[in-house]
């Protein structure tokens, strides 16, 4: 039996999952893994210092602002606390950093990854994946990637704090990392192994024609996209401050500023039940409100007679 020929994908190809809930289950299998969050749709733009919450169905971002804009510098101006920051400062914009590596994977704990030895003139990166096919599982590779973060700096945490009306019960958006060329695979849960190839050229590369620069191509079907020009954005993290950020009245008092420095912040987690492999919601038992008082707070039922 001859062996099956790699499908190529071109720029923006995105095949179909088998489920209606395909994208919440892979942005949980990312963020249960590595507590940063996918973004189904890479060449969506999302930046450091947007603002929004979590879609519960979807699993995506919700976006309601960014920090960064000229909307939310004109509602910073009337805040009743009268900061004088100014966003335009050098020293206030996002951090952008290259990886050292010139690739970057993102996946779920049931997931192994190797690089290979590329093969061919135009072979850039090539790597074997497993799945260990004990439940679903989720992997996202990015090619060239690079980083942008929201400064550690107390005129941030002052900004945020100045801003409850529009900030408070939100969360904000402190990394993202961008990539000239991404790939993205879930599983079912069987064990599967195959490897993912990405051709093009070994040097910056250069868009010409409009036509893509990059082709991933694997054995399997996956979400996949190449080109430079887009700057895809898949993965980001997502915080929120602290609960007693928003009690405290504003000043200096005590540890308020050290503790509520963005590196202090919250992981934000998700706002679903543990889901199933297809990405369903599970049902969580309530024993009060079914009148089941026999089961203790960790869940397990008292099946002892107390008499």
């Amino acid at each position: 039996m001859l062996p099956m020929a790699p499908r190529i994908f071109p720029l923006s190809n995105i095949v179909a999952m088998k489920y209606k809930y395909a994208s919440r289950k892979f942005i949980d299998l990312i963020q249960g893994a590595t507590s940063k969050w996918a973004n189904w749709d890479p060449p969506r733009k999302i930046v450091v210092g947007d603002y929004g919450m979590i879609t519960n169905d979807t699993g995506e971002f919700d976006w309601d602002g960014n920090i960064y804009s000229s909307d939310f510098q004109e509602k910073l101006t009337s805040s009743k606390y009268k900061f004088d920051i100014d966003l335009a400062d050098p020293t206030l914009r996002p951090i952008e950093q290259e990886a050292k590596d010139d690739y970057h994977i993102a996946k779920s704990w049931g997931v192994t990854a190797t690089r290979t030895k590329t093969s061919g003139e135009t072979a850039v990166l090539e790597l074997n994946l497993q799945f260990d096919g004990k439940k679903p599982e989720a992997v996202l590779v990015m090619h060239k990637p690079t980083y942008s973060s929201l400064p550690n700096d107390e005129r941030i945490v002052r900004l945020v704090k100045s801003m409850p009306g529009i900030l408070q019960g939100k969360y904000i958006i402190t990394e993202v990392v961008s990539c000239a060329a991404y790939m993205m695979y879930m599983s079912d849960k069987k064990a599967e192994r195959f490897s993912v190839t990405l051709t093009g050229p070994v040097t910056p590369p250069v868009n010409v024609g409009g036509a893509a620069v990059y082709t991933w191509s694997s054995e399997a079907a996956c979400r996949a996209g190449g080109n430079p020009a887009a700057k895809y954005m898949p993965l980001y993290k997502l915080k929120k401050p602290r609960p007693k950020f928003w009690e405290l009245p504003f000043g200096h008092r005590g540890n308020e500023i050290s503790n509520n420095m963005i590196n202090r912040w919250e992981d934000v987690d998700p706002p679903w039940n543990p889901l199933d492999d297809e990405g369903e919601e599970c049902e969580i038992y309530d024993a009060e409100m079914h009148g089941d008082f026999g089961v203790f707070p960790d869940g397990f039922a008292d099946d002892d007679d107390d008499d």
